[in-house]
């Protein structure tokens, strides 16, 4: 492998991801994701359903049930997307214009 003066490694280290996720945020950001590729009542549908699937995250502890303010389920499906979606939005905000400088 040849290494250029342009090439840049990063690494990240993300603790608790999942239960860090804010819901608000990331669904507005999904939505104007959305919104560059279809029109606006499909978004508008898809964001409804997502906000219905991300707002069902309940846990019991100690004989008590808690529904938290942020956070995504670990097991649900939808998740993994969510995390992946936060991440590439924070490369983007601030990490994309580190790799694409020439210094």
């Amino acid at each position: 492998m040849t290494i250029h003066d342009k090439h840049r490694v990063i690494t990240f280290d993300i603790k608790d991801l999942y239960v860090n996720i804010p819901l608000k945020e990331i669904i507005d950001i999904t939505k104007t994701q959305l919104l560059k590729s279809n029109n606006t009542q499909t978004t508008n549908q898809i964001i409804n359903l997502l906000e219905v699937i991300l707002r069902q995250n309940y846990f019991a502890f100690q004989e008590q049930i808690y529904q938290p303010d942020k956070g995504v389920a670990m097991g649900s499906p939808f998740s993994g997307i969510m995390a992946e979606i936060s991440i590439q939005h924070l490369e983007d905000s601030f990490i994309k214009h580190l790799l694409n400088s020439k210094t």
